[in-house]
């Protein structure tokens, strides 16, 4: 195989370009580290997304979710409350941000993120039972 020749992408990488360049191309890498349970380079990825499409509540979401899972709620819930301004009514924005809320012992916020959460469609037994993982978690 020639240098000129297109190689294939190495296994568990996104068909993007290299580097990307879009919101969209940033947001499916993130997506796929995601995947691969890489948080830190999901962030990384949803943050060049979200410098370029700010407005976007599915990078902000996810951008979320990735701080979320490294255990820094406070960006998290930075994240979701963005993600919520720009789509309210998304009931796992709000449930995601009551484990965050939960997690750093922002218990009234997150009751109140649960019920908008479940008003919406989450399953409340689900929800609850992360939530008192949480809460049980930070004793």
């Amino acid at each position: 195989m020639t240098s000129s020749e297109n190689t294939p992408n190495e296994p568990g990488q996104a068909d993007i370009s290299f580097p990307p360049k879009t919101a969209d191309e940033f947001f499916q890498r993130g997506l796929k580290n995601a995947q691969l349970g890489i948080p830190d380079k999901a962030a990384s990825d949803f943050e060049e997304a979200a410098w370029l499409e700010p407005d976007n509540h599915e990078i902000q979401f996810n951008l979320g979710v990735a701080y979320l899972s490294m255990a820094d709620f406070e960006q998290a819930i930075n994240n979701f409350t963005k993600a919520i301004e720009l789509k309210p009514g998304v009931a796992d924005m709000y449930g995601n941000r009551a484990v965050a809320h939960a997690a750093i012992g922002e218990d009234e916020k997150s009751v109140s993120d649960e019920e908008m959460a479940v008003k919406l469609g989450a399953p409340p037994d689900g929800l609850g039972s992360v939530i008192d993982y949480v809460k049980a978690q930070r004793k």
